[in-house]
């Protein structure tokens, strides 16, 4: 297994913007001091649940302040950016990087984010599809144009093109079924998150993408590169002991908790559109039930390392290829974050290496 550290920019009130941004550039340069793999970063807007408004402009920091390990999105929101200019901007990390990028996208699940953006959710995954094939077409082609539903692009000449070729690996963020099936006839691995509930949410994950794969024709060698680089998120957090390590997170979990309830479930739910409202209506569900304990059983990887590794042992045993272990949430200190880093590369990566 690979192991890489995930970033957010988490902003609880006690804690000022610049600081979290400093904070986690830091913890960075740590990821790539301490023996990780990878650095991943997502994108979110309007709310403190992350402050990360800008993948490429974090990956070009990361490259700037690393030398080794890779840099991955996950995921940049395509209906929220310009996709030509997003490729020009991801070849230009690439070329800073020295080739370490790899680009994983999404198409979001916000409401206020789509308002904020003034871009339809309902209309999301059209312009997802339309996104990533000019994207493609710009980092592989010469001389390109487009006509789509959304984009209409005249013929251009985007450069630079990526220093990887014939462009950096591409991941999808998988949040449903239908996502999951689509991501494997593509034949690009998933990246998914263990944030509340069990493992087993993941094995379905798992056989929906094979079944899809061997729909597709793939061979068996070819499903297992994929499920090779198959990325899945949790919260990691490791101290001396179990009971050093669940009374020190507990508050930057819950907060944390709080916080994704609402950045997914809307304020008012009856002013999104009615499509959508169901699910919305089965989160605010689901929220009211998370409690500490079934986080603890079920879902966080936190305690001593012997504890931590026996929750990554349930990922290797599902076939996840890397783990985006997310140290920071909630605000912990960041000398908790420091020590939980240093504890996780010197007595728990070492296992599974």
């Amino acid at each position: 297994m690979r192991f890489g550290t995930y970033y957010f920019l988490q902003a609880p009130p006690t804690i000022a913007h610049p600081d979290v941004v400093r904070h986690e550039i830091e913890q960075m340069t740590w990821t790539e001091e301490l023996g990780f793999d990878s650095i991943w970063l997502t994108e979110h807007h309007f709310i403190d649940y992350g402050l990360s408004v800008s993948p490429a402009v974090l990956a070009a920091a990361a490259a700037m302040r690393t030398r080794r390990v890779r840099i991955g999105l996950a995921a940049a929101i395509l209906p929220f950016h310009d996709p030509v200019r997003l490729a020009e901007e991801l070849a230009i990390v690439d070329i800073l990087s020295e080739g370490r990028l790899d680009v994983g996208v999404g198409r979001g699940n916000r409401p206020v984010e789509f308002e904020g953006y003034r871009v339809p959710q309902i209309e999301n995954r059209e312009r997802f599809e339309e996104s990533l094939a000019i994207i493609l077409k710009a980092w592989t082609m010469e001389r390109f144009a487009f006509e789509g539903r959304h984009f209409n692009i005249p013929e251009v000449r985007v450069i630079p093109k990526p220093l990887q070729r014939p462009h950096p690996p591409v991941y999808v963020v998988c949040t449903s079924p239908d996502t999951i099936e689509a991501t494997a006839l593509r034949g690009v691995p998933m990246l998914n998150s263990l944030l509340r509930g069990g493992v087993e949410q993941l094995a379905k994950s798992r056989d929906t993408y094979v079944k899809a794969c061997e729909k597709a024709g793939r061979s068996a060698a070819e499903v297992a590169s994929l499920l090779g680089r198959w990325g899945v998120s949790r919260h990691v957090y490791v101290a001396p002991t179990d009971a050093q390590a669940l009374a020190e997170a507990k508050d930057a979990e819950m907060w944390y908790q709080e916080s994704l309830r609402r950045f997914l479930v809307p304020e008012r739910i009856d002013r999104v559109h009615p499509l959508l409202q169901p699910g919305f209506r089965a989160l605010e569900e689901r929220f009211a039930k998370v409690s500490w304990d079934d986080l603890v059983a079920e879902s966080v990887a936190f305690g001593s390392p012997d504890t931590v590794a026996a929750r990554i042992q349930e990922f290797q045993r599902l076939g996840v290829g890397e783990m985006l272990c997310w140290m920071n949430f909630g605000g912990l200190p960041q000398e908790r974050v420091r020590r939980s880093m240093e504890l996780f590369a010197r007595e728990v990566m070492p296992r599974f290496r």
